[in-house]
């Protein structure tokens, strides 16, 4: 695992494939980072109920050598701010529900860029540079981070496919060919939908490229290119306000560098795209449709 990524969202990223006791470490940990340097192996064992034996093997699932290093690397985390936990929610202030929003989406993206793979991440460009076709794979609120990120590369001349039914998407995935790259965005990584989309599409010779947030999710075993984003544990996780703007960032990195590969010829596509568009609003305009 990248050694940049804070020990927090390790622990968030991996917390899906934990075992039960293991699961009992994490969330004291989470619930309680900054008690973590002052206690023993011993007493972190008793306050959650398992062995030494787990505590020790849950560190070394993170990454490091031990307990004693665990620790180390958690106050180094805290001390840069990465980790703190922004969970009071004050309902009847506007300016402290704003400053909190801000806080959260600003503490997810920087985890985020953490968990970036930067030889995943040009591989990634590099095969939607050569696609003959980009297609996207999404459901529930991710439809909505796949059709943005869709539009974007439509109107700068990419050959992409987006469907908002899933079973035209299931459709479209069985028809995928050699040349095609198709990117499934699925937050969980567990949606059966774009799992089986992604599955096919790489059966076919498709290149298949993940974003999903879990490390061990199911979405990742059918994907040739895995990309992350990092998990948020709080009260507005619920409304995956925090996640949909990291799905955003790292779609909006892979179409940035595609279109400044060829920037002339994305640019002249663009400016067809935005001609097109306003010819198309003066016509409604002057109808008489309203």
């Amino acid at each position: 695992m990248n050694d940049k990524i804070s020990c927090l969202t390790k622990i968030k990223t991996l917390y899906p494939e934990m075992t039960d006791s293991e699961k009992s470490i994490a969330d004291f940990i989470l619930d309680h980072p900054e008690e973590i340097y002052s206690l023993k192996i011993g007493n972190l064992a008793r306050e959650t109920g398992v062995s030494l034996p787990t505590v020790f093997r849950f560190t070394r699932t993170l990454g490091y050598e031990g307990f004693k290093d665990f620790k180390v690397n958690l106050v180094k985390d805290m001390a840069v701010g990465l980790n703190i936990s922004i969970e009071d929610m004050d309902g009847d202030s506007l300016e402290n529900l704003t400053r909190n929003i801000f806080e959260i989406v600003e503490k997810n993206l920087k985890e985020t860029r953490s968990l970036i793979d930067y030889d995943s991440l040009d591989r990634a460009i590099k095969g939607i540079i050569n696609a003959k076709r980009l297609i996207f794979f999404a459901v529930s609120s991710s439809l909505s981070v796949a059709f943005d990120s869709y539009s974007k590369f439509l109107r700068a001349g990419f050959d992409c496919l987006y469907d908002s039914d899933t079973y035209t998407q299931r459709i479209r995935s069985t028809q995928c060919r050699k040349g095609d790259v198709v990117i499934g965005i699925s937050f969980s990584g567990e949606s059966i939908e774009v799992v089986e989309c992604l599955k096919n599409a790489r059966e076919n010779g498709a290149m298949a490229i993940c974003i999903t947030t879990f490390m061990k999710s199911t979405i990742t075993k059918f994907a040739d290119i895995k990309l992350f984003t990092a998990p948020v544990q709080s009260y507005y996780q619920k409304i995956d306000l925090p996640s949909k703007m990291s799905l955003t960032a790292i779609l909006d990195v892979l179409y940035l560098n595609a279109v400044l590969h060829d920037r002339k010829k994305a640019l002249k596509y663009i400016s067809k795209s935005e001609e097109e568009l306003n010819k198309f609003n003066k016509i409604i305009k002057n109808s008489k449709l309203i």
